[in-house]
């Protein structure tokens, strides 16, 4: 029995994600798929646009046999951590055998050479990203321009369609899989890593690297325009567009979800949109007893960010508009969203250091139960009040990482549901009464 994993948000779940199930199961020959999904909030350092429980439902309704969350602190990290975490809960698992992801440019060789350039890219290339970075760019452009200058000729992708042998046992011999899709040119040096898709992908297979898996990495070239565009293309609409078509038209755009999608999300309308504006006096209330030095224990938040958090303070309006104030060349607006969000949970840089240590199991097929049974010291949770008892079984260090993990998210999905109780009178279950989500009915 093979399974493949899939990393993902559904924020929220679209027809490129059903796209993605379908693919990933046809590629690898898998009977299951395995999705290790955000939770209350999401990478961009905002609130998930639903909350997770409507969003297992509908990836459960859409293909999926088995979806675990991605602790908070990984989820709301940069795409180093963010990879780190959910390869390393898929790792944890010990029954997944392919990772499937989806990228601009739709060659695992080009993203693997550059990941292997990147695992150890010389003192030249940290040098000129310090150069660019001082001359104003900010650090992703930085990278990305660095890349383009320093990596190999043979860095550069080879045509679509070339396959390399090998089972990727020793993370040596990629494995490429022909989708008979046409990739952009998002595979050449100079723009390989000014794609998020490309980048998040590169950080997937770094992940495994160090944890020396022996899953087998594949790579979709996406359907839609791209992670951050906001105009369709055939029947593709990246979720950027689809939650910036629900702000402006008041209604979800159809054609470009799931039907199984759209009927759940309109049987739930109270359910949606949260956004990072519903905890705007959260977070000022944060701030404003936050001193910079106690600022800086959270991720992402460098004393000179934490300055200018503290000298911009009064200016404070909303969550986003504050964010408008911080951005600068150097401070991208997601890398301030994230610091903020850190800030407002609690959240360090210490939480993602180590692999995940257990699986917060959202929802299953009943065809997929038997998987469960194939797991060996680590913890499966499925029932929440036994969450402590199962963490203690586990060695000192990775017990007290993991009850971190735990509180972090405890509190994110406390927040989450006050706000959307204030917003439109929904109330969700708390962590330790949410019953784990399994499909009425079998998926043909």
């Amino acid at each position: 029995m093979k399974a493949v994993g899939i990393i993902a948000e559904y924020n929220p779940f679209h027809n490129g994600h059903k796209y993605q199930i379908e693919q990933a199961r046809r590629m690898t020959d898998a009977d299951y798929v395995i999705v290790v999904m955000s939770g209350s909030f999401v990478q961009r350092g905002t609130p998930a646009w639903t909350d997770k429980y409507l969003r297992t439902q509908i990836a459960l309704e859409c293909g999926a046999d088995m979806v675990f969350e991605l602790p908070t602190a990984y989820a709301t990290a940069s795409a180093k951590d963010f990879a780190f975490g959910g390869v390393s809960l898929l790792q944890g698992l010990g029954f997944v055998d392919t990772l499937c992801f989806g990228s601009e440019c739709g060659d695992i060789h080009a993203l693997w050479n550059a990941a292997q350039f990147l695992a150890d890219p010389g003192e030249a290339f940290e040098t000129t990203i310090r150069e660019l970075v001082g001359k104003g760019l900010s650090y992703p452009a930085a990278r990305a321009q660095a890349y383009a200058m320093h990596a190999p000729t043979d860095d550069i992708a080879h045509p679509q369609g070339t396959n390399m042998d090998g089972t990727l046992n020793d993370m040596t011999h990629p494995q490429h899989i022909d989708m008979d899709s046409t990739p952009d040119n998002s595979s050449t040096a100079s723009s390989l890593l000014q794609s998020p898709n490309n980048i998040l992908g590169i950080e997937y297979l770094l992940a495994l690297k160090q944890l020396h898996s022996k899953i087998i990495p594949v790579t979709i070239a996406r359907k839609d325009h791209g992670y951050h565009e906001t105009t369709a293309k055939d029947k593709y609409l990246s979720a950027t567009g689809i939650r910036d078509y629900f702000l402006t038209q008041g209604k979800i755009p159809v054609d470009y979800l799931p039907a199984e999608a759209v009927n759940i999300l309109q049987a739930a309308r109270n359910h949606y949109p949260v956004t990072l504006d519903d905890f705007s006096e959260m977070l000022y209330y944060r701030l404003s007893t936050c001193s910079p030095e106690d600022m800086t224990r959270c991720a992402d938040v460098s004393d000179a960010l934490a300055a200018r958090i503290h000298n911009l303070l009064p200016k404070y309006k909303t969550a986003s508009n504050f964010i408008e104030l911080l951005k600068t060349k150097q401070y991208t607006h997601s890398r301030i969203s994230r610091a903020l969000l850190h800030l407002l949970l609690h959240t360090t840089g210490e939480q993602t250091k180590l692999p995940v240590s257990y699986g917060n199991l959202l929802g299953f097929r009943g065809s997929a139960s038997g998987l469960l049974r194939q797991v060996n010291d680590f913890p499966i949770i499925t029932k929440k009040a036994d969450a402590l008892c199962q963490f203690h079984k586990l060695t000192e260090a990775s017990a007290k990482h993991a009850i971190s993990l735990w509180n972090t998210d405890l509190l994110a999905d406390n927040l989450y549901r006050q706000c959307l109780l204030h917003k439109t009178g929904c109330a969700l279950p708390d962590c330790y009464h949410a019953p784990l989500i399994i499909p009425r009915y079998p998926l043909c």
